[in-house]
């Protein structure tokens, strides 16, 4: 139930993304919708299944990228590894932890995307390639994280109703 939770979820979001978050850039920076989704996911209580939630991410993104098809679902497992040891020294997921994930997440996404890049096809300077494309798309996923959220919120509700106390 959880994986096709994911897939569907998923799924939609990489539509969204491929269609209508493309659309609204910041500079040369574009919000990563399916990352959004896979961190609001992981950071709801009680939900199971986040390594294959981030395997299914890492697949579909690769499959519609330019990019090769490792690199997305190595970085998204990454994310994973990286929320569930935040949350292993953290107990309660607040704003702030939902904010900061975000911003490591984002970073670690695009950083990886950006060796990849510089390393394969040539020489790109990495400051006009940090102001212009990752920080600006850094700022599009924090702003959209808290509506992100809310929404995986209620989906995970839907999915594991807290129990009922006689």
């Amino acid at each position: 139930m959880d994986i096709l939770a994911g897939v569907i979820t998923l799924g939609a979001a990489l539509l969204l993304q491929s269609s209508l978050v493309v659309r609204f850039n910041l500079l040369h920076g574009a919000a990563d919708l399916v990352l959004l989704v896979l961190v609001a996911w992981m950071l709801q209580d009680g939900t199971r299944a986040h390594l294959q939630w981030s395997l299914v991410a890492g697949l579909l993104v690769g499959f519609i990228s330019d990019m090769p098809i490792w690199l997305p679902l190595i970085a998204y497992v990454l994310v994973m590894f990286l929320v569930r040891n935040i949350l292993m020294r953290i107990w309660q997921s607040t704003i702030i932890v939902l904010f900061f994930v975000t911003l490591v997440a984002s970073l670690l996404v695009s950083g990886l995307e950006y060796a990849y890049l510089a390393l394969v096809k040539g020489t790109l300077p990495f400051w006009d390639t940090f102001n212009l494309v990752i920080l600006p798309g850094i700022v599009l996923n924090i702003l959209l994280i808290l509506p992100v959220n809310a929404l995986i919120g209620e989906l995970s509700r839907m999915l594991y109703p807290p129990a009922v106390e006689i």
